[in-house]
């Protein structure tokens, strides 16, 4: 049986409202795919992201802002996975719905590589919080941060 998840017009019209319509991924240039129904958040370093110059290392706030970013369309793949809405519009409108509580990121490594991936696991959802484990991935697959989070899932407004 085809999910949501299975459908590209979802996943186009998710990666579109991710990519264009989030200022602040678009700002950061962050690119969205799901791969095997899990969320993964790309991106190439800009000198503008970085924490320090010489050094060429990723500011933490980048790292954090990425992880809190993967964490939530997790979140939404989730909920589409576990209470699938009947048209790709109400689906969407579920974003709305989630806002980040908690957030704590561990940096592993100083992130120095030119490109890195997100990727995160939702390890609960409830009806009202959702856990969520996160990691950063350099371009050569070494881990610079981790990250776990909860998020609220506030009751969907009629």
């Amino acid at each position: 049986m085809r999910t949501m998840l299975d459908r590209p017009d979802f996943q186009d019209a998710l990666r579109y409202v991710f990519e264009q319509k989030i200022p602040f991924c678009q700002a950061l240039a962050l690119k969205f795919r799901m791969v095997r129904g899990r969320a993964e958040v790309t991106f190439a370093k800009e000198d503008f992201m970085l924490g320090n110059a010489k050094l060429k290392v990723l500011h933490g706030g980048v790292t954090a802002a990425v992880l809190d970013s993967v964490a939530g369309i997790a979140i939404l793949l989730k909920m589409a996975e576990h209470d699938p809405k009947p048209d790709l519009e109400t689906q969407l409108r579920e974003l709305a719905r989630l806002s980040t509580i908690d957030l704590r990121i561990d940096y592993l490594e100083p992130a120095i590589a030119e490109a890195f991936v997100a990727t995160a696991t939702v390890t609960r959802l409830g009806k009202r919080i959702a856990n969520v484990q996160m990691a950063l991935h350099d371009d050569e697959g070494t881990c610079v941060a981790t990250g776990a989070a909860a998020f609220s899932v506030r009751t969907a407004r009629v």
